[in-house]
């Protein structure tokens, strides 16, 4: 269940669609679902933050986990990064990133007793803290992070130019750390329901570098072809079929 949770969120080829993209603060929320045989139930909720500040971009995602087995998963994902226009698509410079893992007993959490400024009680991708987690689950956590980078791209992306099939690899610079990179393939038009009413959107397939390889978590995303905003996020996992569903109420 650890990286249902993660991949919550784990859980773009073509034209500019203008030299800077401007998006005003906003939160998106969704509601995180997991699959395995007949097993269909909710397990999450997330909440994405953004803006732009000139071509400074900056998002957050914080998520916690409906309680499971006493525990209570969360993630709180930061990403500030710059996108210098390119010849296509902006590249990405990431000034700041930051994952953070945590599992407080469901008790603690429901009482408010838990401290997650203790160290004792997380790990985040730059190595502080002593919580016990594996190195696959820091690698959810941080492609969980480099993803908010995606919520500007959607926005920058010209799909109607594409062709459906086409990929682009796009650029990410990381001081002090590895290149990384994201290739993404559009897939062509499509829609999606939410809440009962189907809206039009553009399918497309996205998946990170981790140290120098590909994650192997591929996403894939319907992206509304209206707000620009993903309608659903949803990735296979070895442990289940993992949906982040765009939920306007929650």
């Amino acid at each position: 269940m650890k990286k249902t949770l993660l991949l919550l969120v784990a859980l773009i080829s073509g034209m500019m669609a203008s030299a800077q993209v401007n998006i005003p603060p906003q939160e998106i929320r969704y509601d995180v679902r997991y699959h395995w045989g007949l097993v269909d139930i909710n397990i999450a909720h997330g909440v994405v933050t953004m803006s732009t500040n000139g071509n400074q971009f900056n998002a957050t995602l914080d998520g916690n986990s409906i309680p499971w087995e006493g525990r209570v998963f969360c993630i709180s994902d930061t990403l500030n990064t710059i996108m210098t226009p390119g010849s296509g698509l902006s590249h990405e410079t990431v000034t700041y990133e930051n994952g953070w893992y945590m599992k407080p007993k469901a008790s603690m959490y429901n009482t408010n007793s838990f401290d997650p400024s203790n160290p004792a009680n997380y790990k985040n991708i730059k190595g502080q803290g002593y919580l016990d987690a594996s190195d696959d689950t820091m690698e959810a956590v941080t492609v969980t992070a480099d993803m908010l980078g995606m919520f500007y791209y959607f926005r920058e992306m010209n799909f109607d130019t594409m062709a459906p099939g086409s990929s682009v690899t796009i650029p990410i610079t990381v001081e002090g750390g590895y290149p990384q990179s994201v290739v993404v393939t559009y897939n062509g038009r499509s829609t999606y329901d939410v809440g009962g009413s189907t809206y039009p959107t553009y399918s497309c397939t996205y998946q990170y570098t981790y140290h120098g390889a590909m994650s192997g978590y591929p996403v894939q995303a319907q992206v509304s072809t209206s707000s620009r905003i993903p309608l659903l996020l949803s990735a296979e996992l070895p442990i289940g079929h993992i949906e982040m569903i765009h939920n306007p109420a929650y």
